[in-house]
């Protein structure tokens, strides 16, 4: 129910949601580095099953999963304060979506049922810090239906690239030059840019574009 002001979120869970939505953008950040293992990667990691000495791309399959729980919470409050409010719907990245909340903390607060909205979008995060802070956990390998169903993970081109190699004939012209192409005809668009200047890309808008755009074919001679 709401409270005597109109709202069905209480102003102190208001105040305390502003400030974790604060943290979305480093914590997406520190997921994406968690996710290609760039923190703990080194030369002793595992081989490749044909014996050789190319290294297979290590992703950390819970950093996966808590980034895509945290993108589906936001965007599940999104979805109800635009359906409720009748606000258009933002861009569905994570980003976007946190700084739409947060812009938007009085429409949520407003909209029937955002009484739990602090608790959900809490609990997502804390789950997120858990998955960057594993320095001890075992590596695995992730199946290429695992990378394409994880579509909102965050990659730079290389790290694309890599993974394309391993997803079959559809994908195999998806080299780190195929996806700098699709982002100059704006076929694609980052979603981030780390620290040190790379530009972070949604996984699954880089497969469909890749997909849906082919590569011109050489007239022959």
């Amino acid at each position: 129910m709401s409270d005597v002001d109109g709202y069905f979120m209480p102003r102190a869970d208001q105040v305390a949601l502003v400030a974790l939505l604060d943290e979305v953008p480093a914590l997406v950040e520190d997921l994406t580095i968690a996710i290609t293992r760039q923190d703990r990667l080194s030369g002793g990691g595992p081989k490749t099953r044909n014996g050789s000495d190319e290294q297979p791309l290590p992703l950390s399959v819970e950093a996966m999963e808590a980034h895509d729980i945290l993108h589906d919470t936001l965007a599940g409050w999104v979805t109800l304060v635009c359906e409720q409010r009748h606000y258009p719907h933002p861009r569905n990245d994570t980003l976007t979506l946190a700084r739409w909340l947060k812009t938007h903390i009085i429409a949520l607060a407003l909209t029937e049922g955002a009484e739990e909205s602090h608790d959900e979008i809490r609990h997502a995060i804390r789950q997120a810090r858990r998955a960057t802070d594993r320095p001890r956990e075992r590596e695995r390998l992730v199946d290429p239906v695992q990378i394409y169903e994880a579509g909102t993970a965050l990659l730079n081109a290389t790290e694309i690239a890599k993974i394309a190699a391993t997803m079959g004939e559809d994908y195999q012209g998806l080299n780190l030059k195929r996806v700098l192409r699709l982002r100059n005809a704006n076929h694609i668009e980052p979603v981030l840019q780390t620290a040190d200047g790379l530009d972070l890309y949604r996984i699954a808008d880089v497969l469909t574009a890749h997909l849906t755009y082919p590569t011109r074919k050489r007239k022959a001679a």
